[in-house]
């Protein structure tokens, strides 16, 4: 399987990390520069085969697609939050926000939490304050963009009433399996370590047994005074590796998706 790898995409160490372990066991890669937004690769990999994975950004999957790449992208972008709730329940983290076009948006308190609905990385969620969001708002329907890779009026995005959260943790499923995982977060926080609780293991394995957006993917889950919850779920091809075991996951896809 080749590896198609973006030039700078993850400044941390888990990238040298992913070079060196393909670099060490002698695995195809190349890297590339990757246009915003379109995704097309410069410069162009000459390949004689389609058994190719990405790594880098998510715009890289209209490559992937238009190329025929298998693995390719594990494109999650149908697996919007209103399909997750569904499935999980008031297992997710936000289990009672609203979803709305982002033109509609109306705040029900000084401050809230907003995020895309989907997997489209349009913004960071973050808690945002009225005035704040108004203003970022209007500006944006103003703009009136109708660009599908842009935040339009027309998102679909998340409101939800800020939550308490402990920690968060991030996992990484690869064809149904957990791989590795990371604590990337106490409070408020930033903190790594790949030291995470067997409870928070066996959570997510009862969340992905029950159901899962796709057979390979990213999963975050949170602690609160409630209990743990599911904060979202991510493009692995797209995802920081915090202190992730990167090796592991690198072997744990070539054993998984070579042909």
């Amino acid at each position: 399987m080749h590896w198609v790898i973006q030039n700078n995409i993850f400044s941390e160490n888990g990238w040298d990390t992913m070079v060196e372990t393909l670099e060490r066991f002698g695995l195809p890669h190349s890297v590339h520069q990757v246009v915003p937004f379109i995704g097309e690769l410069i410069p162009e990999p000459e390949l004689d085969h389609a058994n190719v994975i990405c790594m880098g950004t998510y715009s890289m999957r209209h490559t992937a697609r238009r190329r025929s790449w298998q693995p390719g992208v594990f494109d999650l972008i149908d697996q919007d939050f209103d399909r997750q709730l569904a499935h999980w329940g008031d297992h997710m983290l936000n289990a009672g926000s609203v979803v709305t076009a982002f033109r509609d948006a109306v705040f029900t308190a000084d401050r809230m939490f907003v995020r895309p609905a989907n997997d489209m990385k349009y913004f960071a969620g973050r808690i945002f304050d009225r005035d704040e969001f108004t203003e970022w708002q209007t500006g944006v329907c103003n703009l009136n963009l109708d660009d599908p890779g842009s935040l339009t009026p027309d998102t679909p995005i998340q409101l939800a009433a800020p939550r308490v959260i402990q920690a968060e943790y991030r996992y990484w499923i690869v064809k149904g399996r957990l791989v590795t995982r990371s604590l990337y977060k106490r409070g408020d926080t930033v903190f790594y370590s790949d030291e995470v609780d067997e409870r928070v293991d066996r959570y997510v394995a009862e969340r992905i047994a029950e159901w899962s957006p796709h057979e390979t993917f990213v999963i975050d889950v949170c602690d609160t005074p409630d209990g743990l919850r599911i904060v979202e779920i991510n493009t692995l091809n797209a995802s920081g590796f915090y202190a992730a075991d990167v090796q592991k996951l690198v072997m744990a896809l070539e054993a998984a998706y070579r042909q």
